[in-house]
């Protein structure tokens, strides 16, 4: 019987003796501090988190390209969100409101201590639109459909508006023609009122560039007509047909010289000369006849489709804003 239990006894012995090298290894290991101080990722969300910016990081720096665009410059603060490595810390931490800018700095401290620094290399390519020329006044008349002023920068898909602006900080926003033209009109059709104003543009993010002089007159007693459409489907007329286009902003001495319909012709612009017949007497509408002769199944052009030639001190094209419904010539 005692060789027996001495025979069970050993393999109990070295079984438990490494339990304990095991554990005393493990433990050795888990205390272990780490000497990691690397950032993994360096992201910026921006436009409410639609978008974001992904920096490249490479040894001590950290590269942010601000994308260059005219519609979201720089916000005050971003918040980046940062991944590093494990069981080390970074301040600011991830998440932290920074205003951001070139040499603005990042530190790393690893689970040993070390402690690395990272610089941000800014690249703002967002350029915020500008005014080239506030001290030469510019007249903007009432209906007037081609009125531009001289700015860098506009958003090429036409989406920044622009505003007049008074004392009172009452703003007007103009009817958009083209990304760099404007209707000196309200969208009602209300017109502005004359004085001297301040030009202000604000992209579709609501960012507003006012400008620091008011340079932009609109001098009273004085108006553009131009047409415009509310038809709700496409508007068919027959050749000879008399009809009746709606116009903004006659008076009985509007004095318009040349009616032509726009059209888009195997790529190219053309247009068809109408014959003008008059005003009407409650000042809201011209009256025009279709030619005998016009093409049949030609359609006008759904931006600019009827362009008035219209002198006041000078000749002024006016032509109609964008409507989604053209008129189309049929037999």
């Amino acid at each position: 019987m005692k060789k027996r239990n001495t025979l069970y006894r050993i393999p109990v012995m070295l079984l438990t003796m490494g339990i304990t090298l095991f554990s005393a290894c493990k433990k050795e290991y888990e205390i272990a501090p780490e000497p990691y101080t690397e950032i993994t990722s360096f992201k910026i969300p921006y436009n409410a988190g639609k978008d974001t910016i992904v920096a490249a990081v490479e040894g001590e720096t950290i590269y942010v390209s601000w994308p260059g665009s005219t519609e979201w410059p720089i916000p005050e603060t971003v918040a980046p969100i940062i991944n590093i490595s494990k069981n080390a810390s970074i301040s600011p931490a991830s998440g932290t409101a920074i205003a951001l800018k070139d040499g603005l700095q990042y530190q790393v401290k690893a689970q040993d201590g070390t402690l690395k620094t990272y610089t941000i290399k800014l690249s703002n390519g967002a350029l915020l639109p500008s005014f080239q020329d506030e001290e030469t006044q510019v007249t903007a008349i009432v209906g007037q459909s081609n009125f531009s002023i001289r700015m860098n920068n506009l958003a090429l898909d036409g989406s920044d508006d622009l505003y007049l602006v008074d004392d009172q900080n009452k703003s007007y926003k103009l009817i958009s023609n083209t990304f760099t033209t404007f209707y000196v009109d309200q969208q009602d059709g209300s017109g502005i009122p004359a004085g001297d104003y301040y030009a202000q543009v604000i992209n579709k993010f609501s960012i507003p560039v006012k400008s620091s002089k008011k340079f932009i007159t609109v001098p009273a007693d004085q108006s553009l007509p131009y047409v415009y459409f509310n038809h709700t489907k496409e508007w068919q007329v027959k050749r000879g047909e008399i009809i009746n286009l709606p116009a903004r902003h006659l008076t009985k001495a509007s004095d318009i010289r040349v009616v032509d319909l726009k059209y888009t012709e195997e790529g190219y612009p053309n247009s068809l000369r109408l014959t003008f017949l008059g005003i009407s007497d409650d000042l809201k509408s011209i009256r025009v006849q279709i030619p005998e002769d016009a093409p049949v199944g030609l359609t006008s052009d759904l931006g600019n489709g009827i362009s008035i030639r219209v002198r006041l001190d000078q000749f002024y094209e006016q032509a109609t804003p964008y409507h989604a419904y053209p008129i189309k010539i049929v037999e």
